[in-house]
């Protein structure tokens, strides 16, 4: 109780302090509203053995001093409060990390901050995968770089009790990288094992425009081969299997033959694409 006592005693005098600090004018130096902020270690030393809640009491004010839009020079001091101040505070206290990626992303456009300090609490916190999940969301999301966003959907994934939602966007980061024949792969995956008609719904309209898309291109190819090794291109896909290069000519999806045309010497499908307009 007498700790208690004493975190209370200074979260009071820490608010008198801010409330000081509040006064001062606009032309105090840089960084004056956090003058009365200790560091993380040394607030892990002050409240012998209550860090959870002064990390609580931190958090509380960092969504308050982060909603003043009249403090100018606030985001300059972001991982300093969620990841110097607040993590060091409580490692394994889950929303500051992202909340705190939130405001960095979305209120101060530092997404380098933001990974930064959902790298710091996936380190901290190794079986909690909505961190990695966050950082990868962040990556496709708004930064569009999906090779960045498939390893962190990787990483989450990976973590037992990540949400079928994990996986599937971890399958379509490859398909977004133009590796459609890894993503076809991994949305059959999903599809087979599937454990509700909406994840068999929705990954079979993946899995059956990617397999036209790797069929193509597959078929494609051949055609080129041909015409390269025989000189000339083949009147039909059936020429491709005279000349070895194919078993047999594949069915679409839908069970449709796919066409070589004579005039563009490309293979095409008639099968519409079923994510079409995505």
């Amino acid at each position: 109780m007498k700790g208690v006592i004493l975190v209370l005693l200074g979260a009071l005098t820490a608010t008198t302090a801010a409330l000081r600090v509040e006064r001062l004018r606009e032309g105090s130096a840089p960084g004056y509203h956090l003058l009365y902020l200790p560091s993380g270690r040394s607030l892990r030393a002050l409240t012998v053995g209550y860090e959870g809640l002064a990390a609580d009491l931190i958090y509380i004010w960092s969504i308050q001093y982060y909603s003043n839009y009249q403090i100018q020079d606030r985001y300059d001091y972001l991982d300093q409060i969620y990841r110097r101040v607040i993590a060091e505070l409580d490692p394994h206290f889950l929303d500051p990390y992202l909340v705190g990626s939130m405001i960095m992303s979305v209120e101060a456009n530092r997404d380098d901050l933001a990974l930064k300090l959902l790298d710091a609490g996936t380190k901290n916190n190794p079986r909690e995968w909505i961190l990695p999940f966050q950082a990868g969301f962040l990556c496709y999301n708004k930064l569009r770089d999906f090779a960045c966003a498939r390893d962190y959907f990787r990483r989450a994934q990976a973590i037992p009790g990540a949400p079928a939602p994990v996986r599937r966007m971890y399958a379509e980061m490859y398909n977004r990288l133009g590796d459609k024949r890894t993503s076809l792969k991994y949305w059959a995956e999903i599809h087979d094992t599937a454990d509700s008609d909406y994840v068999r719904q929705v990954s079979w309209m993946h899995v059956h425009d990617l397999r036209i898309e790797v069929d193509l291109e597959d078929l494609n190819a051949l055609v080129q081969r041909h015409r390269e090794s025989l000189g000339a291109p083949p009147a039909d896909l059936q020429d491709l299997v005279h000349a070895g290069l194919l078993d047999s000519v594949p069915l679409d999806p839908e069970g449709n033959s796919y066409h070589l045309s004579p005039a563009t010497g490309k293979v095409t499908s008639k099968s519409r694409r079923l994510l079409q307009g995505r």
